[in-house]
């Protein structure tokens, strides 16, 4: 299933222009999750990965040594991905479609359940790389919030998830990680090279 949580967060560069930065690997339960994206990544084996919703770089840094780079559009983050030494660059890319580079792979962890549309954007996505990672939450609904995050607009089960992702990728891995469902999928929208 899918549902809508709300109509009215503001998934925008001035609601996060003054927010604190997103220090995820220092959270055991955000932790893991990142380090398991990092394996699959590695393991999908991309010339090239952008992260978009980057954060403050800490999938960047477990991912050193592969041609990587980010984009996030509150300046804490930014911040925190100088002081890793990862490269993440203030931009909001899903509000301005403004991609300065696509990567082989996309990344979108813990970001498309805050997005205004998500099936927009994975569509968009789709047609700029071969293989995306994501992941949300697969607990929420409408009647149980988890509390994960009261600004996420939307939430998924396992089953919608899939769904969600197959209407413009063919998934390849998804697993539980904690709390939170992780998708390793091929782009059924750009022509294999």
């Amino acid at each position: 299933m899918e549902w809508k949580l709300q109509d009215d967060y503001p998934s925008t560069f001035e609601f996060h222009e003054h927010r604190e930065r997103a220090n995820h690997l220092i959270h055991q339960d955000h932790n893991m999750r990142l380090r398991r994206a990092a394996r699959m990544i590695r393991e999908c084996g991309p010339s090239s990965v952008v992260d978009l919703g980057c954060g403050d770089g800490g999938l960047l840094k477990l991912l050193d040594g592969m041609d990587c780079w980010g984009y996030d559009f509150t300046p804490a983050n930014i911040v925190g991905c100088e002081e890793r030494g990862v490269d993440g660059t203030l931009i909001d890319v899903f509000n301005t479609r403004d991609v300065p580079r696509w990567g082989q792979l996309v990344v979108m962890t813990e970001v498309l359940e805050h997005l205004a549309n998500p099936h927009d954007v994975l569509e968009w996505v789709s047609e700029n790389c071969e293989f995306i990672v994501v992941s949300s939450p697969w607990g929420e609904n409408p009647e149980i919030n988890q509390g994960t995050d009261p600004c996420h607009i939307w939430a998924w089960d396992w089953a919608g998830y899939e769904e969600l992702i197959r209407k413009n990728f063919s998934i390849l891995w998804h697993e539980k990680v904690d709390w939170s469902q992780l998708i390793l999928a091929r782009s059924k929208n750009v022509p294999l090279v």
